[in-house]
């Protein structure tokens, strides 16, 4: 009696409930296909199902996590940073300012307008490279760590007039209770009341200069470094809000002046206020522009017929600030609420 010849497919034997399935056949002239294996891992050690989805295992959302990407610095950063800079303005710009003096001839004992005008390029210039470097320590920079990036423009335009409607309440309110007779001499310094030639370059230095640097350093960088080590201990809003008090407070004693230390309250609450507006629009230009303004705002009341100058810069700014981000990438959500 004749018997066929038992099927490949059924399991012989006790053991074939073990046994891995067989990898399907190959086409005709290609290698035969490799049999299931694990999910591959990344470097980090998050498999693909991980990095697909929000950070949670077999979660595969393609809506990114709010913290995916964002710049993990910590406060060390901020503050090496922030001393670094300080440091290196001093030691830089009295190189700058000595090697142009000694070149020209020009006595440092007036300290001339030209040479404090340098000094305070030098000093932006500083900063700036300060917060590249220490982010560099982290994570290689990109454009949109810094809040340089597209976010929605209208949503963006909102939260940046409360922040300044906010700001303007709580200055009226402090001039009305402390009623601070001082002034800052910057102006002076700059000798924008000396020549047309200089009222255009003191405009220049205090109206775009100074906003781009400033908020570069203490709103995209510093701020953002304390802040995620705030965040951890505190929760979200928690180590926000104090690391903007922190920031403002900081950004404040920066322009101190002996003759103007009334105002330092008001400006270390002009520094917190632009720290909460980019904590809710994740767009660095949303508070340059902001910046910008107030500037020039306070360039038109000290400087003689600076309206043109004021006007133009201000405006100029401001409307670079609205049209630059349309051609920049939205980078990874910001944080939510």
């Amino acid at each position: 009696m004749s018997t066929s010849p038992p099927d490949p497919a059924e399991p012989q034997g006790a053991g074939a409930a073990s046994r891995p399935p067989l990898p399907p056949p190959a086409a005709p002239g290609l290698p035969p296909l490799p049999a299931s294996q694990p999910p591959l891992a990344r470097q980090d050690g998050a498999s693909e199902a991980t990095v697909a989805g929000n950070g949670a295992p077999g979660h595969s959302s393609d809506k990114p996590h709010h913290d995916v990407g964002e710049p993990s610095w910590s406060a060390w950063q901020g503050l090496l940073g922030f001393a670094t800079a300080l440091l290196g303005t001093l030691l830089l710009g009295a190189l700058v300012v000595g090697s142009v003096a000694l070149a020209t001839g020009i006595s440092l004992r007036a300290q001339p307008p030209v040479l404090n005008i340098l000094g305070v390029v030098v000093q932006d210039l500083v900063f700036v490279t300060a917060a590249v470097a220490f982010a560099a320590i982290t994570v290689r920079p990109r454009a949109w760590h810094f809040g340089l990036r597209r976010t929605r423009l209208w949503s963006t335009i909102g939260w940046a007039a409360l922040g300044i409607s906010l700001y303007f309440g709580f200055n009226i309110a402090y001039e009305a209770l402390v009623d601070p007779r001082a002034e800052q001499s910057v102006a002076d310094a700059l000798g924008v009341n000396d020549s047309a030639a200089l009222l255009v370059v003191g405009g220049f230095v205090v109206i775009v200069l100074a906003p781009l640097a400033e908020e570069f350093f203490f709103r995209a960088f510093f701020y953002r470094a304390v802040r995620n080590s705030l965040v951890r201990r505190m929760g979200r809003w928690g180590g926000a809000v104090l690391a903007a008090v922190l920031t403002g407070l900081l950004f404040g004693a920066v322009h101190f002046e002996p003759d103007a230390v009334a105002i330092i309250p008001v400006l270390a609450g002009l520094g917190a206020m632009f720290c909460l507006v980019y904590e809710r629009t994740g767009s660095l230009f949303s508070v340059i522009a902001l910046h910008a303004l107030i500037n020039a705002t306070a360039y038109l009341t000290v400087a003689k017929n600076s309206a043109p100058v004021a006007l133009g810069f201000g405006g100029a700014m401001v409307a670079a600030c609205i049209m630059v981000p349309r051609f920049l990438s939205r980078g990874p959500a910001p944080a939510a609420a």
